[in-house]
């Protein structure tokens, strides 16, 4: 029996290139671009991409119950090039975990908040990759818009530039 959700994985396999292609760009800001933000966004560059990083591992642990603490402390405002580390780290385990889930997978709400009161108990797995991929959209975007108020050429991260740069993983 084949286990492996080859189009699950594949929405979660752009979003990790997204990531990362994005982090690459940001490695090149200085600390006052990447402390900059915009009305309307989460809150400065660098908050938004460990906000983002952060969640892809909550969505991790919801998923399989497993942990990725990063080797560093979030309060000391670890550099670039280690979230990138941890960022590769949770994404590549939200690929494998699409790989392996089923359409009927469920997983136990953990989370609290009071708008989730009388709400089911139980969700579909899939509902935290729709969660993980919208989010990283969302965050990605407000990055992207600062970095345009700015006058900073951000990198292209939607499916086109996604198929055109990876032409080996989407070429038919």
């Amino acid at each position: 029996m084949n286990n492996s959700n080859p189009m699950a994985a594949e929405f979660l396999h752009y979003n990790r290139w997204a990531n990362l292609h994005l982090i690459n760009a940001l490695l090149e800001l200085t600390p006052d671009q990447l402390a900059s933000t915009a009305p309307g966004t989460y809150g400065s560059v660098y908050a938004t991409l460990a906000h983002l990083v952060r969640a892809e591992a909550s969505y991790y642990k919801r998923l399989t119950g497993i942990n990725l603490a990063p080797p560093f402390s979030w309060d000391a405002a670890p550099p670039l090039s280690e979230i990138k580390a941890y960022a590769e780290r949770t994404s590549s385990g939200l690929v494998e975990a699409a790989e392996q889930m089923q359409i009927t997978d469920a997983i136990q709400r953990d989370w609290q908040e009071p708008e989730w009161a009388g709400q089911p108990d139980r969700y579909k797995a899939a509902a935290i990759l729709i969660q993980v991929v919208n989010h990283g959209v969302e965050h990605r975007t407000n990055i992207t818009t600062i970095m345009a108020q700015q006058g900073i050429q951000a990198p292209g991260l939607d499916g086109w530039e996604y198929m055109r740069l990876n032409p080996d993983q989407m070429g038919a």
